[in-house]
């Protein structure tokens, strides 16, 4: 398999099975979003010849012989796409999560599809701007304001995280490698109520990969509470980090 990537030409074929989300971040476009997994929220919405697509959903193989376009490939060099730009004078976002693909719909989008935003739209999910900003930007409907030093008050200044979040260059959680990295899986009660008496740890320590299993005999012993009203005095400290105890089907236990 052979597919340009932002005007690049990928050398490595990809996996039996991967979807192209996977494929593009392995490859480091981590503008690509890892969202839904089911091609609701179009975080991770890119251009095949064009034309957008829930990557999360698009098989890799799909892509030989095609253009792929993310959004760190939208602009041109220094220059802004028209619609990056957009999102910036209108701060169309708040986390930024959901920006890249929101701008890599955007900037497909017909004159006619513009009239009728919520179903254009319906394929990209916002988690927290309401999307009147992201209206606004998609509208050219700019909002920001610029100010001298010690001039800013009351006025609606650019993010200065802005730049990056449209264009792909912030990072997230779930973008970030760090060297020797472990995952934990936490067993968690099948129970509704029970006091664990024993636990036999052997099996699970004899799978390899495995560095440690961890139980209650290995965290301090000091309690807190998870209702977290505004009084501490109202919740009982009853809850350890590894419990001996369980009280619902679902909780952490050892």
């Amino acid at each position: 398999m052979s597919c340009t990537v932002n005007g690049i030409e990928m050398p490595r074929p990809p996996r039996a099975g991967q979807c192209l989300r996977t494929y593009l971040r392995e490859a480091g476009w981590f503008g690509v979003k890892k969202g839904c997994d089911a091609g609701d929220c179009g975080a991770c919405t890119v251009h095949v010849d064009g034309v957008p697509v829930h990557s999360c959903l698009y098989p890799a193989q799909r892509a030989a012989g095609r253009t792929v376009t993310t959004i760190e490939g939208l602009a041109r060099g220094d220059e802004l796409h028209p619609v990056q730009r957009d999102f910036l004078a209108a701060q169309g976002f708040q986390c930024g999560f959901c920006t890249a693909g929101m701008i890599m719909t955007t900037a497909a989008l017909t004159e006619a599809q513009r009239q009728d935003l919520p179903a254009a739209m319906k394929g990209n999910l916002c988690r927290c701007t309401g999307y009147r900003a992201i209206r606004d930007a998609i509208a050219g409907r700019a909002s920001t304001q610029d100010a001298d030093a010690g001039g800013a008050l009351g006025r609606n200044i650019a993010a200065p995280a802005g730049p990056a979040v449209v264009t792909g260059r912030a990072r997230y959680t779930l973008d970030i490698a760090i060297d020797g990295l472990l995952a934990m899986k936490l067993l968690r009660s099948p129970h509704p109520h029970a006091r664990i008496v024993s636990i036999d740890t052997s099996a699970a320590r004899a799978i390899p990969g495995v560095v440690a299993v961890l139980t209650h005999h290995d965290v301090p012993d000091r309690t807190f509470s998870t209702a977290r009203h505004q009084d501490p005095a109202d919740d009982a400290y009853d809850t350890r980090v590894l419990d001996p105890t369980v009280r619902f089907i679902g909780q952490r236990g050892d």
